[in-house]
């Protein structure tokens, strides 16, 4: 059954602050010291000028009412404030990570950003709308300078639409203020909030939440192959028959159900070059609802950053330690289970990575719906003997993970640079597919 990685877009486009960087506390204290300068006795807290992320300069400067002939003047005060308080401008946990996962697969990358170059000769990096960290990866920035109407207006928008020829239907937007929404929305492009960065207090109506960098993956990249389209048909074939078997009690009712599940069988044993009892054993056997199944994989780093993989005796392929979740594990002890018994090796789940949709992320024979846990250990005691699962283990940098050789049914090279992400990541939001 072959497929291949299908884009939803072909441009993907990333706010700065509290997208990108996280800056709030940076601007918002520098912003702070500037009012507090000029009123004493302002009301405004720390928390209500948070509302100003995401706003040019002189659009938070009418509404701090300070007066026009005043604002080169506030904005110098803040630019000066804000060198206090530079070392907390951090990239978030993640973003880097799926940044460098869309340019190589080819996705056009740009930003829209609030911030002005004018300022970047005094406060360097933290003011450009492009930074050099980002250089390699994004080849277009639209700031506040480039345009006559900043964000929320969707003149940037426009303006990279000039620059590159693309077209609404191929563009999606990540940001986390209002001003961003409203931006993607007048310029009629699809918008994904970043949740990990945003202060809205109210849901906004948007194509996609993105509650972890990663989030963005399933969004942008799809499965496509009309044979694999027709496979999933048959799974959802297959799960009406079930399904109707377990409440139906009319004998014709049974036939027809029982017929669904006869035709869906061979569907997929057509499909998957399965033998056609084989397929019957392992889907007409299960009774009652139709649920998913859990495969829950361990990914084992060791004290130089390096990632555990076991080459499995059927395939011959690496893959990361793992399998079915059986009916009396959970899912953390289910994975301290398969790598004692993959590995050779006793280990303590220290991190969920999430609860991944296999049909999303990776391209399976499997006559089930399937839904993958991935969990962080650290390396443990135990000696590897080679048995009837597993043939040989092995630490890998990211860099030399044998990528041609990976069983991509269980684990493809994406779901192990999302490991790596969460392992290194100081806070971690869990993906839930």
């Amino acid at each position: 059954m072959d497929a291949k990685i299908k884009a939803n877009y072909k441009h993907v486009l990333f706010d700065l602050d509290g997208t990108i960087y996280d800056t709030e506390y940076a601007y918002t204290m520098a912003l702070y010291d500037v009012v507090k300068a000029h009123d004493p006795h302002t009301s405004e807290t720390y928390e209500s000028l948070t509302r100003f992320m995401g706003s040019s300069a002189k659009a938070t400067n009418e509404e701090l009412n300070f007066h026009e002939e005043d604002f080169d003047a506030i904005s110098r005060e803040w630019v000066e404030n804000l060198h206090k308080y530079e070392d907390s401008i951090k990239i978030y946990d993640g973003v880097l990570g799926i940044i460098k996962l869309l340019k190589e697969r080819g996705m056009k990358l740009g930003i829209v950003t609030s911030r002005s170059s004018t300022y970047k000769d005094i406060l360097g990096e933290i003011a450009s709308p492009l930074p050099t960290e980002l250089s390699q990866y994004f080849t277009y920035s639209i700031s506040a300078a480039d345009v006559k109407n900043a964000k929320p207006a969707p003149d940037s928008i426009y303006r990279y639409m000039e620059l590159t020829g693309a077209k609404r239907e191929e563009i999606l937007f990540i940001g986390d203020t209002m001003s961003d929404v409203t931006c993607a929305k007048d310029a009629g492009i699809d918008f994904g909030l970043a949740v990990w960065g945003t202060r809205l207090s109210q849901s906004v109506r948007c194509a996609h939440y993105f509650l972890n960098p990663w989030d963005i993956y399933k969004a942008v990249f799809l499965t496509d192959s009309l044979n694999y389209q027709w496979y999933r048909y048959a799974k959802e074939i297959q799960a009406i028959g079930q399904i109707g078997l377990t409440y139906c009690e009319n004998r014709f009712d049974i036939e027809r159900f029982e017929r669904l599940r006869e035709i869906a069988s061979s569907m997929m044993a057509m499909m998957t070059d399965m033998p056609l009892e084989k397929v019957k054993d392992a889907i007409c056997s299960d009774k009652g609802y139709t649920t998913p199944k859990i495969d829950t994989r361990a990914a084992v780093f060791n004290e130089k950053g390096q990632i555990l993989l076991v080459k499995e005796a059927m395939s011959g392929r690496w893959s990361l330690p793992g399998g079915w979740c059986d009916e009396d594990q959970s899912i953390i002890s289910n994975t301290q289970k398969e790598v004692l018994e993959e590995a050779g090796m006793q280990v303590k789940v220290s991190r969920f990575v999430g609860m991944l949709d296999k049909s999303k992320w990776n391209i399976s024979k499997q006559p089930f719906h399937i839904l993958a846990s991935f969990c962080i250990c650290k390396e443990g005691e135990g000696q590897f003997s080679p048995n009837s699962e597993t043939l040989e283990r092995e630490f890998f940098d990211f860099d030399r993970i044998p990528v041609k050789e990976l069983r991509v049914g269980t684990t493809t090279i994406d779901q192990i640079r999302l490991c790596f992400d969460a392992y290194r990541a100081k806070s971690w939001v869990p993906i839930i597919d």
